[in-house]
């Protein structure tokens, strides 16, 4: 393994890293940055040439030091995902193997259950009820599950179970850094495919209509497909949803910015390919804000409005081809759309 090899594109200066690394006041810092991703850089790449396929070495944070300095510097941002694509390369060609072999069609839907460890059971109930009625375009549903222990930079696929594993916080709490992460893992395939966000409660429903939503969603512009939850002002969301649910989080209320209008986790929603790559930039360029959630579907609500995304939004959740307790609970009433909404929404 040659020198050259073991030095990143984005350890070379690339777009604007260049003027900033001779900043008189940002200089200093950029230059520690750059130093402290190199050496977990090489160290990583050093083990995985002994055959270590993930060195448990973090380098996010020196990636982010970088990345979150020149969020709109497109090069910047390529280097980084070069770097993440060449790190997680097997994982990666596994995967892209895998998905490949179950559709050729340009177009597909991924189905991606996030669930927990603690509850693989219930998500492989899931995975095998959809198995059992696919469709033309749709690919068996992939697992997500944390692990915190992980390298913060690195994805494990199970091709047998379907199953991803990624290093993020596997509790309740964890969820928008859970959901964000694997999006954002996920873009850096080649072709990345449409992704269905499903908790591990959802069930197939009129799964013809599911690949009919994703064909218009079919665009070279970021759009999202859910079911919205509407408040009045962002000051209306519930701040104490998580109690009760969390491992670390019982104690505290949520007390940062939440949407006046999102979609909804609970009744599933779907991204196009543009749209999971508009949520890998706020990924490495923005986490702090992901961190500072607890509620992952209005997290990433607020990341694709702030990338000015396009949202389908759908009448009923069964619009999305599947059942869910979401689903259960609009129909007895419990959340509704305000009227005019969808009529001024489009």
């Amino acid at each position: 393994m040659g020198r050259a090899r073991l030095v990143p594109e984005l350890c070379r200066w690339p777009g604007d890293l260049a003027a900033n690394r001779l900043h008189p006041s940002r200089g200093p810092f950029v230059h520690r940055q750059q130093a402290r991703l190199l050496r977990r850089y090489r160290a990583v790449r050093a083990l995985q040439a002994a055959g270590w396929s993930c060195p448990p070495l973090p380098l996010m944070s020196s990636l982010r030091g970088l990345t979150g300095l020149v969020p709109l510097d497109q090069t910047t941002q390529a280097a980084a995902r070069g770097l993440l694509q060449q790190l997680n390369r097997e994982a990666l060609s596994r995967l892209e193997q895998s998905l490949n072999a179950q559709s050729s069609h340009r177009s597909v839907v991924l189905p991606v259950i996030v669930s927990c460890r603690h509850r693989l059971d219930r998500a492989r109930l899931a995975q095998e009820a959809f198995a059992k009625e696919m469709q033309p375009g749709l690919l068996r549903p992939l697992i997500v599950v944390g692990q915190e222990r992980q390298a913060d930079w690195s994805m494990r696929f199970d091709a047998e179970r379907h199953l991803l594993t990624i290093s993020v916080d596997d509790a309740y709490e964890g969820l928008p850094a859970k959901v964000i992460t694997l999006v954002a893992l996920l873009a850096l395939l080649p072709e990345p495919p449409q992704l269905l966000k499903l908790d591990d409660d959802a069930r197939p429903g009129d799964l013809q209509q599911l690949v009919q939503l994703a064909a218009t969603l079919d665009q070279p512009t970021p759009i999202a497909a859910g079911y919205p939850i509407v408040t009045p002002t962002p000051l209306h969301l519930d701040r104490a949803w998580h109690l009760g649910k969390s491992r670390r989080a019982n104690h505290r209320l949520f007390c940062s910015l939440g949407a006046r209008e999102w979609l909804s986790g609970g009744a599933g929603y779907l991204l196009n390919a543009p749209a999971t790559r508009l949520i890998q930039g706020f990924w490495l360029h923005t986490w702090d804000f992901v961190s500072s959630m607890l509620y992952e579907d209005v997290c990433l609500s607020m990341l694709l409005q702030a990338g000015d995304a396009h949202f389908h939004w759908l009448q009923h959740p069964a619009d999305l081809g599947l059942f869910s307790e979401r689903q259960q609970e609009v129909d007895e009433g419990q959340w509704s759309i305000p009227d005019g909404f969808l009529g001024s929404s489009r």
